[in-house]
């Protein structure tokens, strides 16, 4: 056997030689196939980006855009307190001039220099725009903006906003390239995406939206990772599969209340306080809203009565007891909630209603059905239910909205309302709004109460729910609950892997 293995060893010698003297080399040894390249980190969600353009963003799936792909000149500290983003400082300089230095050396993701210029452009785009339900609104008391050179921005204000700081943290006020966003026009989701961000978008679909770390990011929020892959699935089930089979990183949002409660009892009863499929559970308090939205273009919306009935019809079902949620300073109780006295319904024949919701929004089908068997229950009305995503993407009477305020103040829980009081109380909304910005400190919070029970009395928005929002990671992702956008939904730059 060795003399063959010799003989053996002597003829490949032979061959590699006259394979030599030919000019043909022999053929490489091929490594064995590597293992394949690690998945994209992932977060798993139901929530589905509907809109690109920080000018026309309405709900808080597409938030995720305007708070990780964009910048604005102001963000928001752990506390919710206003703090520089793409501006080195901002200051009052006198009573209604805001005065901004940006960074130097700004850069949107395709190669453009971000300069005052795009800041002015971009706040002047959302005013001009004002697309409803955007956060624009909070942007009213802007008069004039100055740019004397590439990195100055002054900003006059028509009135003392002391809310100002918040809102230049909004989403409307994210800078965009002049040199590609239309002045008078919003992006299709279809169009490119192009911030200065601590994420740049690689791809978007209707599924996925692919975020890489952008190296040209200047400010406070770095992001640790190299790239993070949103991934939007169909229902709480889907979820739940790719959980099992670990194809996600992080879950936020979408699952269900049977799921959220079987994960805690998993979590609960193990030494190892994690699910089964080794995902830890973050408790986020109180960060989940519903209200029920009156939609300004519905001719029944002005009808008192019909507004007093289904308040009534849904009293019973209330936990939250102002728009100004629990945990937000300057929460009042303004809404009744628990048994009502039953409201008779004026008329004679029942009423058609539409009311919309976000199949894409966890138990919104369900809370919907109960809505609707409530409303019908008083005898007078008929409620058909329309699904849409975002809510205010169809034409409907009543909307479920599943929100979150665009800044963590109440001026901003207040803001639907704001926009669009009952007639014979928008004068009373306008003062009251100008004694919350800040014309006398003492009048504040006077002024606030008073919001929030107009709010109760004119019964336009009704409050329904405040629960907790979970967040859940697997064992190698880091993350903290205070990383949080000024919005409260995930700064996907705060995620690590050990």
């Amino acid at each position: 056997m060795r003399d063959r293995a010799r003989r053996l060893g002597v003829v490949t010698l032979v061959v590699a030689l006259l394979l030599s003297a030919c000019g043909v080399e022999e053929e490489p040894d091929v490594p064995p196939p590597s293992e394949s390249p690690k998945r994209p980190f992932t977060v798993g969600t139901t929530d589905r980006i509907t809109a690109t353009d920080p000018a026309a963003i309405t709900d808080q799936a597409s938030a995720v855009i305007a708070y990780n792909v964009f910048q604005r000149l102001m963000t928001t500290d752990v506390d919710g307190t206003p703090k520089p983003d793409a501006a080195r400082d901002c200051k009052v300089d006198a009573p209604q001039v805001y005065l901004c230095t940006l960074n130097q050396g700004l850069v949107f993701s395709n190669g453009h220099a971000l300069t005052s210029s795009d800041v002015k452009f971009s706040l002047e785009r959302a005013l001009r725009l004002d697309v409803e339900h955007s956060s624009a609104s909070q942007l009213s008391s802007i008069r004039k903006i100055e740019t004397p050179d590439e990195v100055t921005v002054r900003i006059f204000l028509n009135r003392v906003d002391t809310q100002f700081g918040y809102a230049l943290a909004s989403p409307a006020a994210s800078i965009v390239d002049e040199e590609v966003y239309d002045p008078d026009q919003t992006r299709e989701v279809t169009d490119p995406v192009y911030g200065s961000g601590p994420f740049a978008v690689n791809f978007f679909s209707e599924e996925q939206l692919q975020l890489g770390r952008n190296a040209s990011y200047t400010g406070p929020n770095g992001a640790n990772l190299a790239g993070v892959t949103l991934r939007s699935y169909e229902n709480s089930a889907e979820v739940e599969t790719a959980m099992a089979d670990h194809e996600v990183d992080v879950v936020w949002r979408g699952l269900s209340e049977a799921a959220q409660l079987r994960y805690a009892n998993q979590v609960a009863s193990r030494g190892e306080k994690n699910t089964v499929d080794g995902y830890g559970r973050v408790v986020l308090p109180g960060a989940r809203v519903q209200e029920l939205w009156w939609r300004n273009g519905s001719e029944l919306r002005s009808n008192t009565d019909l507004r007093e009935v289904v308040s009534a019809a849904l009293q019973e079902d209330r936990v939250s007891e102002s728009l100004v949620p629990l945990g937000i300073e300057g929460h009042v109780r303004a809404f009744e909630v628990g048994p009502a006295k039953e409201k008779k319904v004026p008329w004679k024949e029942r009423m058609g209603l539409t009311l919309a919701y976000d199949p894409t929004s966890p138990n919104a089908a369900d809370v919907a059905n109960t809505m609707r068997g409530r409303l019908e229950d008083t005898g007078g009305l008929s409620v058909r239910l329309v699904k849409s995503t975002p809510v205010t993407a169809v034409e409907s009477d009543l909307a479920l909205a599943d929100r979150k305020a665009w800044t963590r103040t109440p001026i901003a829980w207040l803001q639907p309302y704001l926009d669009a009081p009952v007639q014979k109380s928008k004068a009373r909304t306008a003062e009251n709004t100008l004694r919350a910005a800040g014309l006398g400190d003492a009048a504040g919070p006077t002024a606030l109460t008073d919001l929030q029970e107009l709010a109760a009395d004119d019964l336009v928005i009704l409050p329904i729910t405040q629960t907790d929002e979970y967040v859940y990671l697997d064992a190698e992702t880091r993350w903290s609950p205070d990383r949080l956008t000024p919005g409260g939904q995930l700064a996907l730059w705060g995620f690590s892997e050990e």
